[in-house]
């Protein structure tokens, strides 16, 4: 005979199942938080163009696609924007040349976007690490 209390806990399952992350990429360059044009110049000055250059947590929903494209110019294949929870820049993005987008997405959301051949592969559920900053401050004492 089932269970039929009113007052048993319920357990709701989950509609959607998780998307995991996904933070791989295709390249093994080290990868940068860039947050101006000062600080990508001198990236390229110290790598030459054999790194990632990521935005700063949500700067596509802050900054927008046009500001990323200026810092990053010639080098937007080869960055990352973080577009924070917004599928439709993500996209945008992506249309816009840029490498790979960092969505936070439900699963079907990423689903509907990885149907797309020219989204799949780039875009990614969580930030990949960044490598050290410190090389991009001109004083010890100068904070990004």
């Amino acid at each position: 005979m089932p269970n039929t209390d009113p007052l048993r806990p319920v357990h709701q399952e989950r509609p959607d199942p998780g998307t995991g992350s996904r933070t791989s990429l295709p390249v093994h360059y080290p990868v940068f938080v860039i947050s101006s044009r000062r600080e990508m110049e001198q990236v390229i000055l110290s790598h030459g163009n054999r790194f990632l250059a990521l935005s700063m947590e949500s700067a596509g929903n802050s900054f927008g696609i046009p500001w990323w494209l200026e810092i990053t110019e010639t080098q937007k294949h080869q960055s990352i924007l973080d577009c924070g929870g917004s599928p439709a820049i993500a996209r945008q993005a992506l249309d816009a040349g840029i490498g790979w987008a960092v969505c936070r997405i439900n699963a079907a959301q990423f689903r509907a976007l990885e149907t797309y051949d020219r989204y799949r592969g780039r875009i990614l559920t969580t930030r990949p690490p960044s490598s050290p900053r410190h090389n991009l401050r001109e004083d010890a004492h100068d904070s990004l």
